[in-house]
């Protein structure tokens, strides 16, 4: 099997159950807009009653809050992937099913942070050191949700992932970044090392006042919850896979 062919089988799978996934859990699609608007409230709190007061503390404490966002999140994404519904009844402990593993993911994070500002006030050295870790690690949400990796071990998977699935993988992400740059909103801050973990969730802040700018980052929001859900698809499909056991099990992806 060609590689296009491998392209065109895997791409179709993963449409094919993404638009399953949205028909029947349309609800899916407002995740980045209700988790991003409790994303931005915690980090407001943290900036103007927090941080003044525990000072470099906070960026441990703040990662803390936004791993239990996100946990509830990944828990919602993947009902989706795994069982095609969502389930509220247990919503609440949502923020703690996937929360270790991501806290141990962003504390290697707040590390690399710390470390960056030694190679002084220069953008486009941090622009470059960001954009290498989003591209080795840009699936290290669907490592933490679906493959069960936490801390290095989920690092040194996304790398072992992309190793066989760079251009398969990165492709959708690339399209993803280039439709939101038509959209008004900068390529960089996709792009921000910050967001590696956060991908699925979009960065694309709302205003209090309703105006052009809200629109967009709704729509944007939107955008982003689909491709959240392709990106797991995605990832099912490709994971503990390769090229020629694909081709040995075409006839399962056809379905």
């Amino acid at each position: 099997m060609s590689f296009f062919e491998d392209l065109t089988l895997v791409y179709n799978k993963a449409i094919k159950k993404t638009l399953k996934n949205i028909k029947n859990n349309p609800v899916i699609l407002l995740g980045p807009i209700f988790y991003g608007a409790l994303y931005q409230i915690a980090i407001n709190i943290f900036s103007i009653f927090i941080a003044p007061t525990l000072g470099v503390l906070s960026g441990f404490l703040l990662p803390i809050v936004s791993s239990m966002i996100l946990s509830s999140y990944f828990s919602m994404l993947s009902d989706v992937i795994y069982y095609n519904r969502i389930s509220f009844n247990n919503f609440t402990r949502s923020f703690t099913d996937y929360f270790s593993s991501i806290y141990s993911v962003y504390f290697i994070l707040i590390i690399i942070s710390w470390i960056t500002p030694m190679l002084g006030n220069l953008p486009v050295a941090h622009l470059f050191i960001s954009v290498i870790l989003v591209v080795l690690f840009n699936p290290i949400a669907e490592e933490i949700y679906i493959g069960g990796n936490t801390y290095t071990q989920a690092y040194s998977k996304c790398v072992e992932f992309l190793k066989e699935n760079a251009f398969l993988w990165m492709l959708p992400f690339i399209l993803y970044l280039l439709i939101t740059q038509v959209m008004g909103f900068s390529i960089a801050q996709g792009l921000m090392m910050s967001n590696v973990i956060d991908i699925p969730l979009g960065n694309f802040q709302m205003s209090p006042l309703m105006g052009t700018s809200n629109i967009k980052a709704i729509i944007a929001l939107l955008l982003t919850g689909v491709y959240a859900i392709f990106r797991g698809n995605l990832f099912t499909i490709l994971n503990n896979s390769t090229r020629r056991k694909r081709a040995y099990m075409g006839e399962y992806y056809d379905d």
